[in-house]
């Protein structure tokens, strides 16, 4: 089971270091698409404004990892998962060590579209996430 598997990455994430140079062709290989190499996101989650970082793990076999944050909240979200041509499935630890969610989206064009739902399955919630550097995103003149 997923549950069981996300855990002990979750709590190595924190430990982890940087993906080394040559993991970065693997990690292309093995995540594909926007996932293939690290990727910030903005959307919403509900009613919520957020912001994600997305990252291949230092083994990209293994997967991605990554946190978010709400805006208007303190704290960061960590995350941890899998993607497959086009498909994203991670959950989520707002301590670290316990899942408090899990995200299940997939690849529409520039963004990302799925549902998240409580570790319980008691709430769930429709999120739209879409890359940073798409041409929807908010440029800023450097004058």
């Amino acid at each position: 089971m997923m549950r069981r598997l996300m855990l002990p990455i979750l709590a190595a994430m924190l430990l982890a270091g940087p993906a080394h140079a040559a993991d970065a062709a693997d990690a292309t290989a093995a995540a594909g698409g926007m996932f293939s190499r690290p990727v910030v996101l903005r959307g919403t989650l509900g009613d919520a404004q957020i912001q994600m970082k997305l990252q291949p793990k230092s083994d990209p076999a293994e997967g991605i990892e990554g946190e978010y944050i709400v805006f208007g909240r303190s704290g960061q979200i960590l995350l941890a998962g899998e993607t497959e041509s086009g498909g994203l499935l991670m959950e989520e630890s707002e301590n670290g060590t316990d899942v408090s969610g899990q995200w299940e989206g997939q690849q529409d064009g520039a963004a990302v579209r799925g549902t998240w739902q409580s570790a319980d399955g008691s709430v769930s919630k429709p999120f739209v996430l879409t890359p940073m550097d798409s041409a929807a995103s908010p440029v800023r003149s450097q004058r």
